[in-house]
């Protein structure tokens, strides 16, 4: 699977570039029309805000919903030890991971494995390697061996078809043992490999992540659009021959002239975060355990 992009950007040869979302992102006219609705987004001499710099907020919402749900918002190709394979990032994956410990105990509970990352969408390389490098096993070569808990990020190894030796090692008999014997070799770091593709499907981010992302964005949107027009005035009056006329903005010198939206979303940013009322994290990554 090639390394999917959050956009595909596309240029008309005349400075005038297209964003496509490869997932449910929004777009930014999306967030120009829908989350900024009738507020103008430009300077004082009528120039708008370009859709670039609203693509550029975009991709740091994305980043920052990414970190505080701690799930990626588009599949992710994660690799065990790429530099060593010769695997260029950007190419050949998205990001590297070390190795997992080799547990005995979660061992013989089926090779079990807790994944880093979560949602899994599939599992492409599992691997038992010893401290050097000598590979032990390739479970790749049974693929079927591989039971994935999707939602969870956990992995179980069921051998089976004619193999009862490995499936006593890996838990499938009282008498099962270890794959590494020895009490020192109980515990070795960094001996299972896996690689896997962890995040949100195409087309699946589920719209109230959609609509943070979103909020999130406009929020640094209306701060510099807000700026730049009538920056820190909070009155204008003008007199012509007698006649006047006088209005009065929600602006001044330490509040943005979109103040008001800029503050109603980041309330519903807060409050979709907020775990006293559950947190999206929780809901979407589940619980977090930490072991101290």
């Amino acid at each position: 699977m090639p390394v999917m992009q959050y956009f595909t950007v596309t240029d008309d040869g005349n400075g005038n570039k297209t964003y496509t979302p490869n997932t449910n992102l929004p777009t930014p006219l999306e967030v120009r029309k829908r989350w900024c609705f009738g507020l103008p987004l430009t300077k004082d001499d009528g120039v708008e805000m370009p859709d670039e710099d609203i693509y550029q907020y975009i991709l740091s919402a994305i980043a920052t919903v990414e970190r505080r749900l701690g799930i990626f918002l588009k599949p992710t190709i994660i690799m065990c030890n790429p530099e060593q394979r010769g695997l260029v990032q950007g190419v050949d994956y998205d990001r590297a991971e070390p190795a997992y410990d080799y547990d005995v105990r979660s061992w013989m509970n089926y090779g079990f494995l807790q994944l880093r990352e979560r949602p899994v969408q599939q599992v492409t390389g599992f691997r038992l390697v010893l401290p050097n490098g000598q590979l032990i096993a390739d479970f790749m070569a049974r693929p079927k061996w591989l039971k994935v808990y999707h939602e969870a990020g956990q992995v179980h190894l069921v051998p089976y078809a004619g193999d009862p030796t490995l499936f006593a090692m890996m838990g499938g008999s009282q008498s099962g043992y270890p794959f590494v014997t020895g009490t020192i070799n109980s515990n070795l770091p960094q001996m299972i490999e896996v690689d896997y593709i962890a995040g949100y499907a195409p087309f699946q981010i589920p719209e109230d992540v959609r609509n943070v992302v979103a909020k999130i964005a406009a929020i640094d949107v209306l701060g510099i659009a807000g700026d730049a027009v009538l920056a820190g005035v909070a009155s204008l009056s003008t007199s012509i021959d007698g006649l006047s006329e006088s209005f009065s903005t929600t602006a001044s010198a330490t509040n943005a002239t979109y103040g008001a939206h800029i503050l109603q979303y980041q309330k519903e940013v807060d409050a979709f975060f907020d775990p006293k009322d559950g947190g999206a994290r929780t809901s979407e990554r589940g619980i977090t355990m930490i072991g101290l």
